[in-house]
Parts: C-alpha cells; structure tokens; sequence
C-alpha cells in the first residue's frame, strides 16, 4: 500500500531535470512516483523524457500540451515539439497516457489527473484579493458524491505547487519542472505531511514549506468550488516567489 508518494508536476521535456528529480526522490524511499503530464513542449530532449517516465514506472497522465502535440494543435507555443522530430516510442507512450489514475493509498484513493478530473484545461482557484476564483461543477459533483469521493486529488496545468482543502478531499496541484521554480512535492501518510521541495542546480532538492494533512490549522477549508469567494491567502509549496 503506498504510504509516500513523489510528485512530479508538469515536466515539459526537462529531461535532466526530470532525471535528478527521479533519483532524488528514490532516494526519500517513496513507494511511488506519479506525474502529472505535459511531457512535451520544452526546451529538453522529449524521447529521454518519455524513456525516463516509462523506464522508472513513473505514474504519468496525459496533459493538453501532450494532446496537442498528438493532434497537431496548437504548435504555435514556445518551443513546441513536432510529430517528425519525436520517435514512434515516445509518440506510442504519449498516445497511450490516461486522462485520469487512480491509485490506492492508506488513506484512501489518490485521483491523478492533469486539469480537473477528464478536462486537461480546466482549473481550480479559490481566488484571491488580486485573481479570480476558478469553480469547476464536474468537481463539485464528484465532490457531492455520498462515496467514491477521492481522499487526495493530484493535479498539475497551473505550474504553482499548492494545496486546497476541501472538507473530505484535498487537492494537490505538483507544479512544473519548467523555468525558474522547479521542484517536487512528497506526500507521506505515514507521518501525516506535505512537503514542498525547490530545486536549484546550486543547491539540489531543499524542503520549503511542511503542512499537516490531517489539520489544517489556520487554513480555509471548503464544501465545493461554488463557495469560493476571493479570499484566500494561497498555501504554498515552494519558496514565496521574489
């Protein structure tokens, strides 16, 4: 039963990165490593990329960036990979990757997902003084459910590692490896935390901020996503941001 589990969030073809993060989480002993997509689109290597996720039993969802590249959408975005630069392995994986996983732990089921649930776009903001709150029914709905509601969702699309509460789930979004605030995030039930981890080439894998599962504290806890009201001070899992 997966008792610490690694997250890696949107890894956009950062393969060196990708490998470090990989090796360094190993070394946390987690039982699990989950991801949750945009593979492609990056300034790295997009089949050492694919080799690394699929060699190490990586846990991996498909992303919007991964769809695109697959239907040859959109390939006007930064450092967009293309179907003939990309091997047929690394298409075969990326065109085999679910929208959703779930996956079992002590405390119930961990739902990975990139979006929100099957919708790779969509996302979830409680919203704050100077950003709007983003709300998401198909959310509420699972949310609403009297079983089957997951205890941990993983999600990703918004490249800022955070936590929201809601009553009987809580979801985690892992972040990005991309651009100038890389990192992971580990869950250990076992202890009952969650710890935000940066990345610097200087420094390697240092924790930021710790926060208990099972208390939250000071934290805003909600019932579903309509009551989302603008103030919120966002729970963070890096270093604030400079």
């Amino acid at each position: 039963m997966n008792k610490k589990i690694g997250i890696i969030g949107d890894v956009h073809a950062e393969h060196k990165r990708l490998a470090l993060a990989l090796s360094w989480l190993e070394s946390q002993g987690v039982d699990s490593i989950i991801c949750t997509g945009d593979v492609a689109d990056g300034v790295g290597d997009i089949d050492a990329t694919c080799d690394l996720l699929t060699n190490n039993s990586v846990l991996t969802v498909a992303g919007n960036h991964d769809r695109w590249l697959l239907t040859d959408k959109a390939r006007h975005v930064e450092h967009a990979h293309t179907k003939s630069v990309v091997s047929d392995s690394s298409l075969n994986f990326l065109h085999n990757l679910p929208q959703t996983l779930t996956l079992q732990t002590d405390c119930g089921d961990l739902l990975l997902c990139h979006g929100v649930i099957d919708d790779d776009l969509a996302k979830v903001w409680p919203g704050t003084a100077t950003t709007e709150a983003k709300r998401s029914l198909p959310l509420d709905k699972l949310l609403g459910q009297s079983s089957g509601v997951p205890r941990i969702i993983v999600n990703g699309h918004m490249h800022f590692r955070t936590l929201i509460d809601f009553e009987h789930c809580q979801i985690v979004n892992g972040g990005t490896l991309k651009g100038p605030y890389p990192g992971v995030t580990i869950i250990d039930l076992e202890a009952d935390e969650l710890c935000g981890f940066d990345y610097s080439a200087d420094t390697g894998f240092l924790p930021t901020q710790r926060y208990s599962l099972s208390d939250s504290g000071a934290r805003r806890v909600w019932s579903n996503t309509q009551e989302f009201d603008c103030d919120w001070t966002p729970v963070i899992l890096h270093r604030p941001r400079t």
